[in-house]
């Protein structure tokens, strides 16, 4: 008999698998734009993976990722992922001196959307936009702008276009 906790660590596990299968896909035009996702463990708070750009030449580029999945689906508008973060797991993503991102997954419908996460982020939240969708289009846009991240000589202040502009307090 499986228990209300089991089927929560099962969807979270379904949702880490579409996450790596949703990241690694290949782009049309580019070719695979990220190696597989490396798990860091369940006891690593807040950061779920190390994902690696691929044909960065001499550079290395990465990002880390928290992995948020749910069964409950989306908002009455239909364009937020009812996905909660806590307030600490935003402040460490955030501290981290590397991008770093929340993915939320929609477990029902195996569909993922990510967003990033900076110093001007707010706290916790209940919900992602839709605006940013694991597609080949916004993993080129991901891979761009990590890469510009790491080729820039200043890396004090790290900006996204796969910003949240609407996270709020809870």
């Amino acid at each position: 008999m499986r228990t209300d906790s089991g089927d929560h660590d099962l969807v979270a596990a379904r949702g880490e698998a579409l996450f790596c299968v949703l990241i690694s896909r290949e782009h049309p035009t580019r070719g695979f734009l990220f190696d597989i996702p490396r798990h860091l463990g369940e006891k690593k708070r807040s950061v779920d993976y190390f994902v690696e750009v691929l044909e960065s030449g001499d550079l290395l580029s990465y990002f880390f990722v928290q992995v948020k999945t749910t069964r409950r689906g989306y908002t009455r508008d239909g364009r937020r992922l009812k996905v909660r973060v806590s307030r600490s797991d935003i402040e460490r993503l955030a501290s981290y001196p590397a991008p770093a991102y929340v993915v939320g997954i929609d477990e029902v419908a195996e569909r993922g959307y990510i967003v990033s996460v900076g110093s001007g982020t707010g706290g916790a939240f209940s919900s992602i936009c839709t605006d940013y969708p694991l597609i080949p289009e916004i993993l080129a846009t991901l891979r761009d702008e990590v890469e510009a991240y790491w080729r820039s000589k200043d890396r004090s202040v790290f900006r996204s276009e796969l910003a949240d502009p609407r996270w709020r307090e809870e």
